[in-house]
């Protein structure tokens, strides 16, 4: 038993399973941005000892990692602790689940929601998962030559609101797009990769008129990103939509 997506081919199975509408392109569609959406579906991706997959005939290379927005006080993150305690109490319940099980425990850590879940976390974690794949972004290259480079990101993080409102009353202000935020976008375009398939499964918004619909998976041409829009947001109001 394993916690779910915890495997690069979890991460990269998932992406390929996402539907149309779930789908948005980042600033906006490519040849490129197709290429790396049509080798997820079609099972193309192979794994390889580095970067993690390539699809041969496409000509692509795909890294996978996986970042999240919990708060590491002490260096631990304690979600991810009290994950591992109920896989474990689960397995040591006696119930007949397969060894290859994966679980999906919605966990809390304990803390209240503002240290739970915090945007500064998000955008430090973020930034320092995607360089440190990025060191090796020329030598993937190096021995894949002529090769793309995608990095496919599994974001385990909450919506974000910039909030406008103070205390414990409902949140209101301007909701967080977390793929045109500057502190995100500035690492995309230090990486060295071609293509950022984007992949958030967890973020959702409700509002007074039920659910808004915020992109499953956004995938982000790197080269289009120069001239595209991109928004600052003032940490100090960014609140989980959880709260």
């Amino acid at each position: 038993m394993k916690r779910a997506y915890e495997d690069e081919r979890d991460i990269v199975d998932h992406a390929a399973d996402i539907e149309d509408a779930d789908v948005c392109f980042y600033p906006a569609e490519s040849d490129l941005a197709h290429r790396f959406l049509a080798s997820l579906r079609d099972s193309a991706f192979v794994p390889r000892e580095r970067p993690d997959f390539e699809d041969t005939v496409a000509m692509l290379l795909l890294e996978a990692m996986v970042v999240d927005d919990h708060p590491r006080p002490g260096r631990k993150d304690w979600t991810r602790i009290r994950e591992s305690e109920v896989i474990r109490e689960l397995e040591a319940s006696g119930l007949d689940v397969h060894p290859d099980a994966q679980v999906i425990a919605a966990v809390s850590s304990g803390f209240p929601t503002d240290q739970d879940h915090s945007y500064r976390a998000y955008a430090d974690h973020f930034t320092r998962t995607v360089l440190k794949h990025a060191r090796n972004s020329e030598v993937y290259r190096a021995e894949r030559p002529g090769y793309e480079l995608g990095f496919i990101v599994f974001d385990e993080s909450t919506a974000y609101i910039e909030g406008t409102g103070e205390g414990e009353a409902v949140v209101t202000g301007r909701p967080h797009a977390w793929f045109a935020d500057v502190a995100f976008v500035d690492a995309i375009q230090q990486s060295g990769a071609d293509c950022f398939v984007w992949v958030t499964p967890y973020k959702r918004l409700g509002t007074d008129a039920g659910v808004m619909p915020l992109p499953g998976m956004t995938i982000l041409d790197v080269a289009l990103l120069r001239k595209a829009e991109r928004f600052v947001y003032d940490a100090g109001r960014m609140v989980s939509s959880e709260r």
